[in-house]
């Protein structure tokens, strides 16, 4: 099927206006493009850095590789919390970029180095004492902090603090947990730096975490760790003794949240008529084959086996224990993932976490990143916003906040409004075993369809 074929069955908004269309069916055609690109491309093409003016810092620094105790800490805890098959990640170094907005004009971008001079120049320039601790989304497989500054430097103009971003290692070739072991490195590196490390120790008092669709994902996941590693013995990182529990950070703040990938929800196929993703075949044995994919046994997901989706730390809407969390805060469209991320953010809210929720009416998943639609008021308003959360969560003496804040943002005339976060009119609202049960038998049925795919190419070749 051509692309124009393509785009004229994908529904459309009856609340865009005339340019938001041609900007959203400028998108899915791209997206959606013939012929589909390779895995491999994808990734080459999502990666590419973009640069950014003299106006800030940018330098980049390798994190040592952690040693076996942090590594058998994640994997002895994603046993704990429940039995799933996965490939035990390679140590390996992380690679993280700082980013900040200088504070006097016209001084030269730091190279890649790991001399502290950056770091004290960062650190002199910086309003406040916040650091924003940011994962990237991209489907597990996409991005980089390098791509990501557009949103990193904005962060950190509208928070006045410094932003470190995670160049976490992406699937298919680096599946599941090896991205979310790279997280943990980064955020024990700000608790208990390395000797040779570029910056000084960080309270975690000061650390927000920051992250979108993926990204987000791999954020509540480390969340989880956090909370289910309180009794652990002491372990060996970097020289340093750590001890247990791990301290938290003081907030999560999240753009589209991924807390369900296999579409299991009745959004995904409600909310069609807003986003931008719709029926890409990865999956199928038809796509495009490259060096990357499929994967060898093959699998249906990028991320991880189809069954490893029954654990919390890859669904996070099927985590329950999320008491002692710290104050999160959800910014979606009205978006295929919205029932998933609605039922990570009520299930907090039920168990007493502080949850701030911005629904934007019509807008699709990472409205705020995506070519077009950034320039939009509703991409300002939510790079604002989620600026404005970061503070505040470490400055709370200057904030009354409620405990449950669900507020939409009207399409038209960007008027705010009050919302109920457990019914809302853009979906259905689920009872939240409900929402389990839908991914358990969603997870049945990909596998099912997945085997009946490859069992029908393997015939066709005989």
């Amino acid at each position: 099927m051509s692309t124009n074929s393509k785009l004229q069955r994908f529904p459309k908004s009856k609340l865009w206006n005339p340019e938001t269309q041609k900007t959203v069916d400028g998108l899915r055609a791209y997206i959606h493009r013939e012929p589909q690109p390779t895995i491999s491309k994808i990734q080459q093409d999502s990666i590419k850095g973009r640069p950014l003016s003299d106006d800030f810092h940018c330098f980049q620094d390798v994190l040592p590789e952690p040693g076996d105790d942090v590594q058998n800490l994640l994997l002895q805890t994603i046993d704990d919390v429940q039995k799933i098959e996965y490939q035990r990640p390679v140590l390996a170094p992380v690679t993280v970029e700082w980013v900040g907005k200088r504070g006097r004009q016209g001084a030269q971008s730091e190279t890649v180095s790991r001399d502290i001079l950056p770091w004290a120049s960062l650190s002199e320039d910086t309003k406040t004492n916040l650091t924003i601790l940011h994962v990237h989304g991209g489907a597990f497989f996409q991005g980089s902090p390098e791509a990501y500054r557009p949103t990193t430097s904005q962060l950190a103009v509208g928070t006045g603090g410094r932003v470190v971003s995670v160049k976490y290692r992406l699937a298919p070739q680096y599946p599941f947990p090896a991205g979310l072991l790279d997280v943990f490195v980064c955020y024990l590196s700000l608790l208990y730096p390395h000797p040779r490390s570029t910056h000084q120790p960080i309270s975690p008092s000061t650390i927000v975490f920051a992250g979108d669709s993926s990204g987000a994902n791999l954020l509540y996941a480390l969340l989880q760790t956090i909370q289910l590693t309180k009794q652990h013995s002491p372990i060996s990182f970097h020289s340093h003794i750590v001890e247990f529990p791990l301290p938290l950070p003081a907030g999560l703040a999240s753009v589209s949240f991924a807390g369900d990938t296999l579409n299991s929800l009745p959004s995904y196929e409600l909310n069609r008529v807003n986003d931008l993703y719709l029926d890409i075949p990865w999956s199928h044995p038809s796509y495009p084959a490259c060096q990357l994919w499929p994967t060898k046994p093959p699998r249906s997901q990028v991320y991880a086996a189809t069954s490893a989706y029954a654990h919390p730390f890859i669904s996070p809407a099927l985590a329950h224990e999320c008491r002692g969390m710290p104050p999160m805060w959800f910014a979606v469209g009205e978006e295929q993932f919205i029932d998933a991320s609605r039922a990570v953010a009520r299930r907090v809210a039920q168990q007493g976490v502080q949850v701030d929720w911005v629904q934007f009416e019509a807008m699709p998943h990472c409205f705020a990143a995506l070519p077009g639609l950034n320039t939009s008021w509703q991409a300002k308003a939510c790079m604002e916003k989620w600026a404005a959360f970061c503070k505040a969560c470490v400055e709370p003496e200057n904030v009354d906040r409620p405990k449950v804040r669900a507020v939409k943002m009207e399409f038209s005339g960007g008027m705010e409004k009050g919302m109920d976060l457990e019914e809302d009119e853009s979906t259905v609202s689920l009872p939240l075993p409900d929402v389990e049960q839908r991914i358990h038998t969603r997870i049945e049925q990909d596998e099912d369809e997945f085997r009946i795919n490859w069992e029908r190419k393997l015939a066709a070749k005989l």
